[in-house]
């Protein structure tokens, strides 16, 4: 049996993060295969990978939640967190780099730095996570080692250093030198071995000034050091291996390293580097906590009492919830009980596990630093703190508003309540979702990061609690309100069926309000002309029929009623009588005043590569949206905006097909504008409510 239980000291966290189909699946995949793990190389797209193994990403062919598989190197235990890079699931990989002690920021070495990128290294930083980079897929066209620096310097405003120089590039990449071995590695074809040997001569100037910035961020760590290097500009060999753990640890040296996974180029390098550099749990910087409303940090220690935050949840079809945390002080109680924070509940941990992708190995105890999984916990989410003693809580990320959302319908009727079970497990397995309700389409709304978000997750809906939905987009909210004020408007209710009659009669003054300010009752009802205690019966009256507009059916807004007079009869008057009266009225205003459409607006912050700026300002306009500023930033811009919501409930898809995946944006409610008089006929055909009268509105 393989071994399992490690010390602390043993066991490396790393993290691949970065953009989409950079190759971080592939690494792990590599990692697993040099390790012994496997004995093939998972591939998403055939349904063998360790990583992705959901049926929606092999049907995607990338991921799209986090995974985690265990490896032995060299005999340190090296927990793998593969990441997913899509704009619609970068928060759930945040989420997981709070795992991590160390953050391998995978680039495409064709695509350079791209906007997740750049991502990933701020939420690292952030985090206080110490820092590799590795440049993959050396051996693919247009790959270009010497831009991918270059950009790593001006987009992430960093010096990064090179641990190993890459010999070519595309179909000229041959090999790897080694700027701490001082030695060059030419690997043969696909079956990642290579052969040692001397550093060719036209590598010689690059390998001198690598070793340069080597010695130069070293000494930084340590004032003797510094001290030396001023007085003789040298240090040597092994003062410079001893000090790069603590330089990478403390952000003073950020070391590149060069890849072709797919061919297995690299992989063993790369782990060397991992378990002699990358820090261990018991160098993890310290984490934010909150206690109570303050904010603190947290030092991180093996001697402490038991705290962990869960880091991912999710769903297995066979053994139910899922919860992998990391400890990030002590180690799991002898007796199993944890207390989660958020809820106040003892949780018991019963068996652990070490997770590799949806297989699980029995882990002896629970050791600081370690991530471990465990079994259906009560109510234990992502984000939560799992403790024993504790009076803090590990600070949780903040999740955006959601850029997306569409109405879902069971296609099966009488499975409503299992609908709403099934959608909080979701956003307990993915807190980036969230639910709402769409007044107007009377259904339950499922909010995202996008369209492939939200399809996502309603397929894993049905794989996982078979359940069939439909999906739309949610009705926009139109309102209606009224053209022009109206005067001395009656509205007269009159009944007699036999026994005792209805009577109820009110005169009102309606006016338009300014956006926004909704609806005013005002009272002015002088000398018992309507008896006091129907007056909330006439207004109750005027409300009720706003619901519903007469130009298309949606909510009349922004008017005010004033109700001046009435009659009443002392024996046929009643509530129910001046609530018609009431309706009748304000029906009578709007027809006599005029109706007008008006929709939701929101104010939108668009950030984007400025070479885009040309074009998405050209893609507002054409939504009939007005751009209201811009604010420059390095090689990004962003847009300030106000769209009307109907041009853009698909903005998210949009947006990213139009820049290349690097466009993000959030949204927020403004108010409501007039529609346009040109649309005004469209909406009002189209509008699934009409605004047709009821018969007592006759």
């Amino acid at each position: 049996m393989a071994k399992t239980l490690y010390d602390s000291n043993d066991i490396r966290n790393i993290a691949l993060v970065g953009h989409s189909a950079s190759g971080k699946t592939t690494i792990g995949e590599a990692i697993l295969l040099k390790t012994g793990v496997t004995t093939r190389f998972g591939s998403t797209v055939a349904g063998t990978s360790t990583f992705d193994f959901e049926p929606e990403e092999i049907k995607r062919g990338g991921s799209n939640a986090t995974a985690f598989a265990w490896c032995d190197y060299a005999g340190k235990k090296v927990n793998v967190i593969d990441t997913p890079g899509d704009g619609n699931f970068i928060y759930d990989s945040f989420t997981a780099m709070r795992g991590a002690d160390t953050a391998v920021i995978v680039i495409s070495a064709p695509d350079s730095v791209e906007v997740q990128t750049e991502r990933a290294y701020a939420e690292a930083s952030h985090l206080g996570l110490a820092k590799m980079f590795v440049i993959n897929k050396m051996d693919k066209e247009r790959a270009n080692p010497a831009q991918c620096l270059a950009d790593i310097k001006e987009e992430l405003e960093i010096t990064p250093v090179q641990l190993q120089i890459p010999m070519g590039a595309a179909e000229t990449f041959k090999g790897i030198i080694s700027v701490i071995d001082n030695k060059a590695y030419t690997f043969d074809g696909n079956s990642g071995k290579f052969k040692a040997g001397d550093i060719p001569s036209e590598y010689a100037d690059a390998v001198q000034e690598a070793w340069e910035a080597i010695m130069e961020a070293v000494a930084e760590t340590d004032d003797d050091l510094m001290m030396e290097y001023l007085d003789t500009m040298e240090l040597s060999h092994e003062q410079c291996i001893n000090a790069l753990p603590k330089a990478i640890q403390e952000g003073k040296l950020m070391p590149v390293f060069y890849m072709a996974a797919q061919n297995l180029v690299g992989v063993e390098m790369l782990l060397d580097a991992i378990v002699k550099y990358a820090p261990s749990p018991l160098q993890r910087a310290d984490v934010a906590i909150k206690r109570g409303d303050a904010e603190e940090t947290l030092k991180c220690s093996a001697d402490g009492p038991f705290a962990a935050i869960v880091i991912r949840s999710f769903i297995d079809e066979f053994s139910g919830k899922q919860n992998i945390f990391r400890i990030l002080s002590g180690k799991v109680p002898a007796d199993g009980n944890a207390t989660n924070v958020r809820t106040g509940d003892v949780e018991r941990l019963g068996t652990l596990y070490a997770l590799r992708g949806n297989n699980r190995d029995a882990l002896e105890q629970g050791v600081f630093g370690d991530i471990i999984a465990v079994a259906k916990l009560k109510d234990t989410k992502t984000n939560d703190t799992l403790a024993a003693n504790a009076d803090f809580a590990f600070k949780a990320i903040e999740y955006p508003a959601p850029m997306m959302e569409f109405n879902i319908v069971c296609k099966n009727k009488g499975e409503e309540d299992k609908l709403g079970i099934a959608v909080d497990k979701l956003i307990d397995e993915d807190p980036t979702l969230s639910k709402g309700y769409d007044e107007l389409g009377r259904a339950l709304t499922l909010k995202g990061m996008g369209q492939q978000h939200l399809e996502m997750a309603i397929d894993k809906m049905k794989r996982k609690f078979k359940l069939e939905v439909s999906s739309s987009l949610p009705l926009v909210a139109y309102r209606e309100t009224l053209k022009k004020r109206v005067n001395n408007i009656e509205g007269k209710h009159k009944k007699q069926s036999g026994g005792a009659g209805q009577f109820g009669v009110c005169y009102i003054n309606a006016y338009p309000l300014d956006r926004g300010e909704g609806f005013k009752f005002i009272d002015q009802i002088v000398g018992g002309a309507i008896p006091r205690q129907f007056i909330p019966a006439v207004e109750k009256g005027i409300v009720s029929r706003m619901e519903s507009g007469p130009l298309a059916g949606y909510p009349v807004t922004d008017l005010a009623v004033e109700l001046i007079d009435g009659k009443y009869h002392p024996v046929d008057s009643k509530e129910v009588a001046f609530q018609m009266a009431g309706r009748k009225a304000i029906l009578a205003c709007l027809a006599q005043g005029g109706v007008k459409l008006l929709e939701p607006v929101y104010k939108m912050d668009i950030t984007i590569p400025s070479e885009s700026v040309g074009d998405i300002m050209g893609d507002i306009t054409s939504r009939r949206g007005r751009v209201l500023g811009m604010d420059p930033e390095h090689k990004k811009t962003i847009i300030h905006a106000i769209c009307p919501l109907a041009e853009i409930q698909r903005y998210a898809p949009d947006l990213r097909s139009m820049t290349a995946g690097q466009g993000i944006f959030t949204m927020a409610f403004e108010g409501y504008e007039d529609v346009p008089s040109n649309l005004e006929a469209k909406i009002i055909k189209e509008s699934p409510f009409g605004g047709a009268k009821d018969e007592d509105d006759e």
